[in-house]
């Protein structure tokens, strides 16, 4: 397991995936960029998140996947298969406040919908979700 396990970014542009994986990343915007497609008539990119949790190697033990907002007031988490095959970045332009949103559609719930995503935590079961007091979708 990498030195990356407790890392959090209050970078909004970047994303660091960590926990239980064999090879921890740090992505920046242009990383995430090529792994997507551009939505049809905006800016915005989608990326799907399987190859991005994928590409870490996470362990056989791995059940859940945390998503945090890059400032740490919100978190989620997801069954790690329901993030493997619903899951989706969508970045925004680079010049927007939080440009990272994870979506997962057909989700069981809009909760597992995380604006200014900042952090993918790998798991062997689910962590504590916590919320703003303010929530924003």
């Amino acid at each position: 397991m990498g030195g990356m396990a407790d890392i959090y970014t209050d970078d909004p542009s970047h994303l660091v995936l960590s926990g239980l994986v064999d090879q921890p990343e740090r992505y920046g915007l242009e990383q995430l960029r090529v792994l997507g497609w551009r939505e049809d008539g905006s800016d915005r990119v989608v990326v799907p998140l399987r190859p991005v949790i994928e590409r870490a190697r996470p362990s056989r033990a791995a059940t859940h996947v945390t998503a945090a907002s890059a400032d740490g007031a919100y978190t989620a988490s997801i069954p790690l298969p329901e993030a493997l095959s619903k899951g989706e970045l969508h970045l925004e332009a680079r010049d927007a406040k939080a440009p990272i949103r994870l979506q997962v559609p057909g989700g069981m719930t809009l909760c597992w919908n995380v604006k200014g995503l900042g952090r993918l935590k790998v798991t062997d079961g689910p962590e504590p979700d916590s919320l703003p007091e303010v929530l924003t979708h």
